[in-house]
């Protein structure tokens, strides 16, 4: 990706967002949306979970995963991430569709 890739963060909760700025040091200016459009992810490398219709439009989705219990329900900070195991794993997601031309299979 070049230094001015679309980047944006998506998260209701404050200790996600300070959580994908340590994480990934890119992603330090992004603007942080609630909830977006497929218009606001096209194209662009999303930090957040998403829908899979929705990262299906983006480049790339860093989606927050737990090696633990995921604090749900509830505003959680940067320690409670920590303890449960979070981490960032780096998605590309296509349609079938798309997944079926590229590797060549009769539609």
């Amino acid at each position: 990706m070049t230094g001015s890739q679309k980047r944006i963060i998506v998260s209701r909760h404050a200790g996600a967002v300070e959580f994908v700025r340590r994480e990934l040091p890119e992603f330090a200016d992004a603007p942080v949306l609630a909830s977006v459009t497929a218009a606001d992810v096209h194209g662009a490398e999303v930090a957040g979970n998403l829908p899979l219709d929705l990262a299906a439009q983006a480049d790339v989705v860093y989606a927050i995963t737990f090696a633990g219990q995921p604090p749900r329900g509830q505003e959680y900070t940067l320690d409670d991430m920590d303890a449960a195991g979070a981490s960032i794993r780096g998605f590309v997601v296509v349609t079938k569709s798309y997944w079926d031309a590229l590797i060549g299979r009769p539609q």
